[in-house]
């Protein structure tokens, strides 16, 4: 059930780490550039290498919660935490591959009620507030998108993660004779026996030996039974090289995804909000005295550092005060600065530099992806006219001769899974099929159409 962990790009990604571990100090300092995203891939859940920055920002502030010192990013590397990010990254990317192999899914109900029930949402009343959502949303710099994502991602961990804790225990019956088993021992005296140690060769089996073993072994041997398919199919890549995408579309959508291409430079960075300027003042100056840490600081209101992290900020998420802390070093603390809370103290925990893939190195996955996306609604377009070719008592060969279709042939049994049978719904209308039934229109999952006809039931056979 374990999924396996495929693509990680060695070469950029250990580069990246040697940086990492050379390059940087103070408090988790980063700084990643250039234009790759991800670190690596569990399956097809993808550990991107903002997500590592802010899972080992997240862990060396836990350790200096635990310990009551700063630490530094050279002894967080002594101490593994950096390999505890990223394994604990992993195990998740692991539980969101299950969870997408399975399907599994919270539903939008159930996620609009996981959302509802979050305090950090609710008015002065105690009740769910859409604009304190929004806003609270945009001071941490994630989007309603992104969170609903990663909530019902984290619901649908959770459904796998108590499966798997609160499995079936096993009966004592079971669990004593296993164990007895693997602690017995036994005491045996061996001597191998080869070919080369008979005296004469074993001679060939007549064909009548043969005959012999293949009629006592006849189940072995027999083919099961199976439903003899005609099919005319057509898939988005059988359309792919009649489709044209024009530049100016490819600049378009390049432009609508610019938030996937092009990321402007952010910092990450933890917020302490007072509720006065003097107060800011009062703690910035036990700060520069060295009476106090910006830790010490956040655990004398009471607070827990994840409370004060405000994760990866733009210039634009972080108002006026945006000037001073994209000037700071990583580890400074800066303040009192302006925010939408009030005065507060901001320390600066790392930099991200920005991500920019020019056109012409998005252009071929722009072109395939707008590729597919017109060869489906060109399918979507031809479909109707298909179905009424085979309404009027056209069949699949003509359809083949009249249309882009492709014809094929095909014995299909239950667990074949290749060719058309690859596909879900192709193996579902195969297991319905009866020599009666007339062929018809069916869209599979990536947006292709096929139809199917039965010629014979073919029944088990040597």
């Amino acid at each position: 059930m374990a999924a396996r962990v495929t693509k990680l790009s060695k070469p950029f990604v250990w580069l990246l780490m040697g940086l990492l571990i050379v390059g940087l100090a103070g408090f988790g300092a980063v700084n990643f550039s250039g234009t790759s995203r991800t670190l690596g891939t569990v399956g097809d859940q993808e550990i991107t290498i903002n997500a590592y920055a802010r899972e080992l920002q997240r862990e060396i502030r836990a350790m200096e919660a635990e310990t009551g010192e700063a630490l530094q990013f050279g002894q967080a590397l002594q101490m593994g935490i950096d390999r505890t990010a990223l394994a604990r990254l992993v195990a998740l990317a692991s539980l969101d591959h299950e969870v997408a192999e399975l399907g599994l899914s919270i539903g939008d109900e159930n996620l609009q009620r996981e959302i509802v029930q979050i305090e950090a949402f609710h008015d002065i009343n105690g009740a769910f507030d859409r604009e304190t959502y929004r806003f609270a949303l945009d001071q941490q710099g994630i989007d309603e998108a992104e969170f609903e994502a990663d909530l019902r991602a984290e619901a649908a961990r959770t459904l796998v993660q108590s499966a798997v804790v609160g499995g079936v225990e096993m009966p004592a019956t079971m669990t004593e004779t296993l164990m007895e088993f693997l602690g017995a021992r036994r005491s045996f005296t061996w001597a191998p026996v080869t070919a080369e140690m008979l005296e004469a060769p074993i001679p060939e089996p007549a064909q009548a030996d043969l005959e012999a073993f293949h009629e006592a072994n006849i189940d072995a041997f027999t083919l099961p039974e199976a439903k003899r398919l005609t099919y005319a199919l057509l898939t988005p890549e059988m359309l792919i090289d009649q489709v044209e995408v024009e530049e100016e579309a490819l600049r378009a959508r390049y432009e609508e995804l610019d938030a996937r291409y092009n990321a402007p430079e952010r910092r990450l960075v933890e917020r302490l909000v007072y509720s006065s300027e003097e107060a800011a003042r009062e703690a910035m100056a036990q700060v520069e005295a060295g009476g106090a840490t910006f830790e010490t600081l956040v655990a004398d209101r009471g607070l827990e550092m994840v409370d004060v992290d405000m994760g990866d900020m733009t210039r634009g998420a972080l108002g006026e005060a945006a000037e001073a802390i994209f000037s700071a070093e990583t580890g400074d603390v800066l303040g009192p600065l302006p925010s939408p809370l009030g005065p507060a103290l901001f320390r600066v925990n790392g930099v991200l530099a920005e991500q920019i893939t020019p056109f012409e190195e998005a252009a071929p996955d722009l072109r395939d992806e707008l590729a597919a996306i017109r060869a489906r609604r060109l399918i979507e377009t031809r479909a109707q006219d298909i179905d009424d070719l085979l309404a009027g008592g056209a069949t699949l060969e003509e359809l083949a001769d009249e249309t882009d279709m492709e014809l094929g042939a095909l014995d299909w049994t239950e667990g074949r899974d290749d060719g058309p049978a690859a596909y879900a719904d192709f193996r579902e209308a195969a297991a319905a099929v009866g020599v009666d039934d007339f062929p018809e229109v069916r869209f599979l999952e990536d947006g292709g159409i096929f139809a199917l006809r039965l010629d014979e039931v073919l029944p088990p056979r040597p």
